[in-house]
C-alpha cells in the first residue's frame, strides 16, 4: 500500500482530499503545519508528499527546502494564487509538480498517479543503456540511479534524474522545454511551462561547479538547452 503524506492547514480541504484518495487504496496521513509534516516525512515515511505552499509559521516553501536536503520524495505542490513567481519558488525549492487552488479532487488523484509510476522501477533497459554514463569527474549509472561527481554522491529527485539521463543520453542534442516536459512529465503543458527552467537550475546548482557558467547543461537561447559531454 502506498502511503501518501498530506502538509495543509485546511482542515476541511485535508479531509476531503483524504476521504478521496482512500478510495484508490492509498494509506493516507496528515499534518496541519510545517514543523508537524517535517517531523512525518521521518516517522510515515511517504511515497508521496502533497503540500502546501502558504502556510502560517513555517511556510511551505521552507518545508519543501527541508525535505530535500536528504531525501528525494515526489512533492505536489499546492498554491492559493497560481502566480509564475509562487510556482517557480517551489519548484526551485525541489517540488515535482504543482496544483493551483482551487482543484479538482480527480485531476489531484492523476497527478499523484503519474508521479507514483515516474518513480517505480523502470522497465528492464537494453545492455547498452546499464553502461556507466562518465562525463570527467561526474559519473552517472543508469541501473542503481546513483550520480556522483569527484566520487561524492549527488542526491536527485525523480525529475532530476530524468533530466540528467536525458540530456546525458543524448550529448548535443538540444531539447526545447516542451520537449522535456514531455519527456518528465506525464500530463499536458499548463499556460504556465516554464517550470522546467527551475529543475534544470535545481539541477545545474547540484552537478555544476559554476551553475552560472555551466560545464554540462548549456542553454541554447532561444531553443532549449543541451548537454555537453566534453
Amino acid at each position: 500500500m502506498q502511503k501518501i503524506l498530506i502538509i495543509d492547514d485546511d482542515v476541511r480541504l485535508v479531509k476531503n482530499v483524504e476521504t478521496y484518495l482512500k478510495d484508490f487504496g492509498y494509506r493516507i496521513d496528515a499534518a496541519f503545519n510545517g514543523s508537524d509534516g517535517l517531523q512525518k516525512v521521518k516517522s510515515f515515511q511517504p511515497d508521496l508528499v502533497v503540500l502546501d505552499l502558504m502556510m502560517p509559521g513555517l511556510d511551505g516553501i521552507e518545508v519543501c527546502r527541508q525535505i530535500r536536503r536528504d531525501n528525494a520524495v515526489p512533492i505536489i505542490m499546492l498554491t492559493a494564487r497560481g502566480e509564475e513567481s509562487d510556482v517557480v519558488a517551489g519548484l526551485e525549492m525541489g517540488a515535482d509538480d504543482y496544483l493551483t487552488k482551487p482543484f479538482s479532487l480527480r485531476e489531484l488523484a492523476a497527478r499523484i498517479k503519474a508521479a507514483l509510476r515516474r518513480t517505480r522501477a523502470e522497465p528492464e533497459a537494453p545492455a547498452a543503456a546499464k553502461k556507466m554514463l562518465v562525463f570527467g569527474e561526474l559519473a552517472i549509472n543508469p541501473v542503481t540511479r546513483e550520480v556522483t561527481k569527484k566520487k561524492k554522491s549527488i542526491t536527485l529527485t525523480n525529475t532530476e534524474f530524468k533530466l540528467l539521463m536525458l540530456f546525458a543520453s543524448n550529448p548535443g542534442v538540444v531539447f526545447s522545454r516542451d520537449r522535456l516536459l514531455d519527456e518528465v512529465r506525464d500530463r499536458e503543458l499548463e499556460p504556465f511551462d516554464r517550470s522546467i527552467d527551475a529543475h534544470v537550475s535545481n539541477l545545474r546548482h547540484k552537478i555544476e561547479d559554476s551553475p552560472k557558467k555551466p560545464r554540462y547543461i548549456i542553454t541554447v537561447w532561444g531553443a532549449g538547452y543541451k548537454f555537453q559531454g566534453t
